[in-house]
């Protein structure tokens, strides 16, 4: 065996290791934390899954139902009439990873799921339903 091929046959492993421990790295740091994220007003094209908190600085429009799986509070609940116009957009699905705080109008043309408290500064408009399962709090009951 060759001085020379000896070399080649050391540094290979060392390589190969280096490279996969960095391909390791990268797909392990990526979702390891939950950005939160800052929004205007926003209108999405279907149904919206959260993460996390969600906050909404003015009125919550959502074509289909509203689920929340910690404490829901809003100036009151609506039904359909609100939203009676938007068109159903069951197929799409935007994913938030992380608490949600949008400033101004959230309009959902579909289902909307949050995986935490829901507060909005305004009312609530769902022509599907309503439902929490932690408390539903009104600030302006009997609206």
């Amino acid at each position: 065996m060759s001085h020379r091929m000896l070399r080649r046959d050391v540094r290979r492993p060392w390589w190969w290791l280096a490279a996969a421990g960095a391909l390791a790295l990268l797909a392990v740091a990526g979702p390891l934390r939950a950005q939160p994220h800052e929004s205007g007003p926003i209108t999405i094209g279907g149904s919206a899954q959260v993460q996390g908190p969600l906050t909404v600085h003015g009125k919550l429009v959502v074509a289909g139902h509203v689920y929340s799986s910690g404490p829901l509070t809003a100036a009151y609940f609506t039904g359909p009439a609100s939203a009676r116009g938007l068109p159903y957009g069951g197929g799409y699905l935007k994913v938030f990873n992380g608490p949600v705080t949008v400033h101004g109008d959230m309009v959902v043309k579909g289902d909307l799921s949050v995986a935490g408290p829901l507060t909005v500064d305004g009312p609530i408009a769902a022509s599907g339903g309503i439902d929490a399962d932690g408390p539903m709090r009104e600030r302006e009951y009997g609206r």
